[in-house]
């Protein structure tokens, strides 16, 4: 079994009584044929079985009694968690003893012209998205003292038209998505991997931090304040503690061009990438954009020279340079 701890000091000690950690610094991948939804379901299944045996856990309703699956929309219809990967894990977990009432799925916005393809995809789940009031809770925030961007000051002029302390307020405020982690809620993150020219890569740890939270487009073209604001909300106990795993869909990558959508730059490879640590998993999939990059003559970006890694070690969520790929046989 393995436990994670927010010690006083702020940083994250983590407790195991397996012989080795195998699980803690490892980036499962699996190779998917042809993109094959049967090749997809089996090696999705063997990813969670391995992580379950690394990790001494058992991802079933009596452990876990709901789970919200975090998908990402950001820049859709342009790109996106696909509706077949999110079908794909449903199932797992109704094989698991999952009910429908105890499965839900969250993204922060979802486009109107998206709605009815993820409804029809996903008949008979919840789908919950900013705009739905339980997706916030008014206790759960981040708070910071960058001005908010225009976009958002907007947001809050249109909620608070006669409120000026409470804008002022929630300036300083980024609204957490509460419904991942509060009451019996655990979550899992299923992210793609862009290129991000301020943050570095836009994929897992974004995922759920940044594109997850209101009032965070003040961050988004920081390269410091950015990685910053996305490690720190990623750290905050109650987050990371309900976090099962992340995975990348790597059957879509944005290589260049982020953070708007942009298909020029996009490439296809046939692997899912999956980690109980979303920093680790972005780390590994910003290798695969990097050197995606270099075969099509793009400027080369390394890694280690992004700041989300750097506050992530900071914070106690883990060296990236401890981290590993496991291939996962067939």
């Amino acid at each position: 079994m393995v436990s994670i701890l927010w010690s006083q000091s702020g940083e994250t000690q983590i407790e195991s009584t397996l012989e080795e950690d195998v699980g803690l610094s490892t980036v499962y991948e699996v190779e998917i044929a042809n993109n094959r939804e049967d090749l997809r379901y089996s090696g999705l299944f063997r990813m969670i079985i391995r992580l379950e045996n690394d990790f001494g856990i058992s991802i079933n309703p009596q452990n876990f009694p709901v789970i919200a699956i975090n998908f990402d929309t950001r820049i859709a219809p342009g790109l996106h968690t696909q509706i077949e990967l999110l079908s794909t894990m449903a199932k797992i977990l109704e094989l698991r003893g999952f009910e429908k009432e105890n499965l839900f799925f969250v993204t922060y916005r979802l486009e109107t012209s998206l709605i009815k393809d993820f409804e029809n995809g996903l008949q008979g789940y919840r789908i919950i998205t900013s705009k739905s009031e339980n997706y916030y809770h008014p206790e759960w925030f981040h708070e910071s003292p960058m001005p908010s961007s225009i976009g958002d000051l907007a947001e809050l002029l249109i909620k608070y038209p006669n409120d000026f302390e409470t804008r002022k307020e929630m300036e300083r405020k980024s609204n957490l998505p509460a419904c991942l982690f509060l009451g019996d809620t655990y979550w899992i993150n299923l992210a793609t991997a862009k290129d991000d020219y301020y943050i570095g890569i836009d994929g897992a740890v974004t995922n759920a931090t940044l594109n997850a939270c209101g009032n965070t487009q003040r961050f988004r073209k920081d390269n410091t304040m950015g990685p910053a604001a996305a490690s720190e909300i990623l750290a905050i106990p109650e987050l990371w503690d309900k976090h099962l795993f992340s995975l990348i869909d790597l059957s879509e990558i944005q290589i260049a061009g982020g953070p708007t959508f942009n298909s020029e730059f996009v490439r296809h490879q046939s692997f899912l990438l999956l980690s109980k640590n979303p920093v680790f998993l972005d780390y590994h999939a910003m290798h695969r954009i990097c050197k995606l990059r270099r075969m099509a003559g793009l400027l080369d970006k390394n890694p280690d020279n992004f700041k989300l890694f750097t506050y992530a070690k900071e914070l106690g969520l883990g060296d990236v340079s401890e981290s590993r790929i496991l291939k996962l046989p067939d």
